[in-house]
């Protein structure tokens, strides 16, 4: 073999093996690339306004590098749903993407929270109440309840025929109740729009409801004509029902006079009296009956 060739490849060979050496000494000294830590955030999953009360699909959970968490974030934990991780009412627009912050809420501290927590077309009333009247202080805002109503009313009759005026006084002698408003909801009791957290409870005087148009101007004018009850509802019940029975009045929730017109009635017809008519004295009220 020519001695420049055994020299060529003798050379090829050296150069081979140095390139070999030099690519495993590069390989074998990078190490591999650290996993980032991530962890999963709230974020907006659209543009949210002020006032919105987050509802299903506002928000959603986002993975998120645990280094570029920022105070104030809400981080995911176990299987935690979005809104049971943040929920209520925004004190400033969130654009899509944006990292959901406790702050975004309206807080009972933070500006007009009656007046934010209103949906649209809604008003805040305040009426006055009792202990008896807001079942001795059970009710809190956030609650749903009826509103009764029960009032001094006096019929009189043009008609002087007795049995007109019977028929009014069966009925009713001086007070009625009714319900005028169903599932109103309340929005504060005195200053306070927020349940304490000891849940204590606490009589006010003073209840705020959240009505429409309509049901504000009958629930001013009630407050002016009678005293005002208000009924707790349960919690989820929003059924409205339809009232398909007599209101409710003192004459017709006694049933005394009843009761002494049939004794009058069995008296009348074993003592053989003849009478068109009999009359009940109440107090300084007298009630006259048709005897048939």
């Amino acid at each position: 073999m020519n001695k420049n060739v055994v020299i060529v490849l003798g050379g090829a060979l050296v150069v081979a093996i140095v390139v070999a050496l030099l690519v495993q000494i590069t390989l074998g000294g990078k190490k591999p690339a650290v996993q980032e830590a991530r962890v999963e955030v709230l974020v907006a999953a659209k543009d949210l306004g002020i006032g919105r009360e987050l509802k299903d699909g506002d928000v959603s959970w986002q993975a998120w590098p645990e280094a570029l968490l920022v105070p104030g974030a809400i981080v995911r934990e176990k299987d935690q749903k979005p809104l049971d991780a943040m929920k209520g009412r925004l004190a400033r627009n969130v654009g899509k993407g944006e990292l959901m912050m406790s702050s975004a809420l309206l807080g009972e501290s933070k500006g007009n929270y009656v007046a934010a927590s209103l949906d649209p077309g809604m008003r805040a009333v305040a009426i006055s109440v009792k202990a008896a009247s807001m079942v001795g202080g059970f009710i809190g805002p956030g609650d749903y309840v009826d509103i009764i109503m029960t009032y001094k009313t006096n019929i009189d009759s043009i008609d002087d025929d007795p049995y007109v005026q019977s028929m009014i006084d069966r009925n009713i002698m001086k007070m009625a109740t009714e319900t005028i408003l169903q599932n109103v909801k309340v929005l504060a009791v005195d200053q306070s729009a927020k349940r304490p957290e000891d849940e204590k409870i606490k009589v006010g005087k003073t209840v705020t409801l959240a009505l429409n148009a309509t049901d504000s101007e009958k629930i001013s004018l009630a407050d002016s004509i009678g005293e005002l009850t208000l009924s707790l509802r349960g919690v989820g019940d929003n059924k409205i029902i339809e009232k398909n029975w007599e209101i409710v009045s003192d004459a017709r929730l006694i049933n005394i006079d009843d009761e002494v017109f049939t004794e009058y009635l069995k008296m009348k017809k074993g003592a053989g009296i003849n009478s068109d008519s009999v009359r009940i004295y109440n107090g300084s009220s007298v009630m006259l009956l048709p005897a048939n």
